[in-house]
């Protein structure tokens, strides 16, 4: 808990809607987590570098590659990357110390940390406002994108702000939900490049027997792209919650 206070207040570099909307806290724990459950998560992180490495393959050239969701890098496989494009762009709304001391290793390697959905700041006011996101849709040098288990996650923070903060009705909630997920497909669309989407399927809750309990769509309802490859991932083990549920999410890949 300690360490991760000492993350949290040594992080200034984080953009202030980061702070302000709790996405820093989240990328804390989030890293926390990571290395209570490393063994549950291993498989995981080394399906999504192998399926990051197979698309790299797909690329017609080797200029740049752009990594959206790239948080604590684990499930990228950087050193490859580095020497295979001439440019890697990972791109996060928080990178914590970890993250960018790996990075710096490499000199064709930059860390970006901004708002995928360009428009954090609209709905941090109250303003459920949501556009197409537009950056580097003007780099034609950019031959690979890859968005990493990102898309379902991008409504979660902003829509429980709306409601906490703004008594969002939970209709216009789940609207906002959506909106967020259909302007991120069609962002990713946009490339002219070659395009995979790594992202979670379907969250299954589990009991101790390991029967299912329940299970939730995290694309709200919007149909998701045919996946390629599916695999699980045991997001929250027996115990790292709660002694008598755990979590795997049906995790998916699309070429688009």
């Amino acid at each position: 808990m300690i360490k991760e206070l000492w993350q949290y207040m040594s992080s200034s570099n984080a953009l202030p809607v980061a702070k302000k909307m709790g996405f820093l806290k989240e990328a804390v724990s989030m890293t926390a987590r990571a290395k209570r459950c490393h063994e549950a998560w291993g498989a995981h992180y080394q399906n999504c570098q192998k399926v990051i490495l197979n698309a790299a393959k797909r690329a017609v050239q080797n200029r740049t590659v752009l990594i959206l969701g790239a948080g604590s890098l684990a499930d990228v496989p950087l050193e490859v990357l580095a020497s295979r494009f001439e440019k890697v762009i990972l791109v996060d709304l928080v990178f914590l110390k970890a993250a960018r001391q790996q990075a710096a290793n490499f000199a064709n390697v930059v860390l970006v940390e901004q708002d995928v959905t360009e428009s954090l700041s609209w709905l941090q006011a109250g303003k459920t406002l949501v556009q197409k996101p537009s950056a580097w849709l003007d780099d034609p040098t950019i031959d690979l994108v890859v968005s990493l288990n990102l898309i379902t996650q991008l409504p979660l923070i902003p829509v429980r702000w709306l409601m906490k903060h703004y008594d969002l009705p939970e209709i216009e909630a789940d609207i906002v939900g959506k909106q967020l997920i259909f302007a991120h497909l069609r962002y990713l669309q946009s490339f002219n490049g070659e395009v995979c989407l790594i992202a979670d399927r379907m969250d299954i809750e589990f009991d101790i027997f390991g029967e299912e309990l329940d299970r939730f769509d995290p694309w709200w309802d919007v149909e998701p792209p045919k996946s390629e490859a599916t695999w699980e991932w045991e997001l929250m083990p027996l115990g790292e919650v709660s002694e008598s549920k755990g979590q795997k999410n049906m995790v998916g890949v699309s070429m688009l």
